[in-house]
């Protein structure tokens, strides 16, 4: 994600992202967040939400402790969550798997040689194919995350 965007979460909810500047060797969000500009609006509105429920509920304080693309979806993990606040985090992890990683329209999950990925028809790398092309060519294949 761009510095600029990475800076403006950052800014917005600054108890969600207090590990930002952190030491590598305690925290993955010294990286940043390891993602695409795609993601933004969607991450900014999970922590809205999250924030919220935490002013309003009484609810733990939400902690990123990462904030990163795997198998082609956004994984948020946390140091501490309840079980409102764990479902947010679900539905805007299995939301990012319609969402082109790269500018935000809708997408789909893809893969490219080895790699998984959401995007639009525009950011779609050419050789790419769907995930049931995927999984016709190779079988039930028990990826972790990612069903057929």
């Amino acid at each position: 994600m761009r510095k600029e965007l990475d800076a403006l979460l950052c800014e917005r909810y600054p108890l969600i992202f207090a590990d930002r500047g952190g030491d590598i060797t305690k925290t993955c969000m010294a990286f940043g967040f390891m993602c695409g500009d795609g993601w933004f609006t969607l991450i900014d509105t999970l922590c809205e939400r999250l924030q919220f429920w935490t002013d309003h509920n009484q609810a733990p304080q939400i902690v990123a402790t990462q904030v990163k693309e795997k198998w082609g979806e956004l994984c948020f993990y946390v140091q501490c969550s309840n079980e409102e606040q764990q479902g947010m985090i679900t539905m805007a992890e299995a939301m990012s798997g319609h969402i082109c990683e790269e500018c935000g329209q809708l997408g789909q999950a893809l893969v490219n040689g080895s790699v998984f990925l959401t995007r639009c028809s525009t950011h779609s790398p050419e050789l790419a194919i769907s995930l049931a092309e995927f999984y016709a060519k190779h079988g039930d294949s028990h990826i972790p995350g990612v069903t057929p």
